[in-house]
């Protein structure tokens, strides 16, 4: 390997530091970075982060501030559209990291969002986004939340998240055509981030449309096709010894295996945990339909039908 490659393959020891969560060294390296170069964008940006993340809120912020001056002044700069968009996509990851830090906490996640927005003066969707939750939490004001989503969906239209809080604050203001219309945006573009049909089942905001028929069928984790359908109502209802008995039925009946196999496995785990004395009744049983599901992966197949009930598709 030639020393270019491995430089290129080499990790930033800042970077390093902070995915080990080692903070103090970030931030002794990147202060040694900013004596070397006070206009190094990225060394102060790295002192920002460090320092918000040890509770240094004032310190962290305003070399956070300096951060993105500094990488506005190159972004003023640069010679054409791509160069811009690098940068552009260093301050949104900046701005993630920030968020990062705050934890569970939402008053932290509130204080970092309307800096980011407020004071750095970025569109930043997941910044937006909590502030919108915010409002809604503490105000109710669905006016001003749908304000600040149509901010965070101008930067992401796909943004599943924005998506599904904007369907959120739709049903609060009881405008059903536009839930229906974002919930299903959400869905198409949700898959492997957030489980939108799971969350919408348990939403009280959307309690309004329980006994609506197009929203039932948005939401609806199942296969429309018995017997699969029956297998996955019992499972969901955590009937798992049901479950195990309409799979082994159905096991002949469908076309994709893995669409059967998948759920009689999740049961027979629950099974062997819940009942472990009785092991040696089940074990046998799941290591065969395990073996079953390896050779179906090994064919490099899937189960939307499952994925979808996951809250994955």
């Amino acid at each position: 390997m030639s020393d270019d490659a491995h430089d290129a393959e080499a990790v930033d020891p800042i970077e390093e530091a902070w995915l080990e969560q080692d903070l103090e060294h970030v931030e002794t390296l990147a202060k040694e970075r900013v004596a070397a170069d006070a206009r190094d964008a990225h060394a102060q940006a790295w002192l920002g982060l460090a320092l918000c993340s040890t509770e240094k809120l004032p310190a962290g912020q305003a070399a956070l501030k300096r951060a993105f001056e500094l990488f506005r002044e190159r972004q003023a700069a640069a010679p054409d559209d791509d160069a811009k968009e690098e940068i552009t996509f260093d301050l949104h990851g900046i701005a993630n990291r920030l968020l990062d830090t705050t934890g569970d906490s939402e008053t932290l996640a509130a204080l970092s969002a309307t800096f980011v927005v407020d004071v750095l003066k970025l569109e930043h969707p997941p910044s937006l986004r909590q502030l919108a939750s915010q409002l809604l939490a503490r105000e109710n004001d669905a006016v001003k939340a749908m304000a600040l989503l149509k901010r965070a969906l101008a930067v992401d239209a796909a943004d599943p998240e924005a998506l599904y809080l904007s369907a959120r604050v739709m049903a609060r203001v009881g405008k059903k055509q536009q839930v229906l219309g974002q919930l299903k945006k959400a869905i198409d573009t949700a898959e492997g981030t957030i489980a939108v049909r799971m969350l919408a089942r348990a939403e009280p905001d959307f309690d309004g449309l329980r006994a609506d028929a197009e929203f039932l069928a948005l939401i609806d984790l199942f296969p429309a096709d018995e017997p699969l359908r029956a297998v996955y109502v019992a499972l969901d209802a955590g009937d798992f010894e049901k479950t195990v008995t309409l799979a082994e039925a159905a096991k002949a009946r469908v076309v994709n295996a893995l669409d059967v196999l998948y759920p009689w496995r999740e049961a027979l785990e629950q099974i062997l945990d819940l009942h472990a004395s009785e092991a040696q009744t089940w074990l046998p049983k799941f290591e065969e339909v395990q073996q079953a599901i390896e050779a179906h992966e090994a064919k490099d197949e899937e189960s939307p039908v499952y994925a979808r009930f996951c809250g994955d598709a």
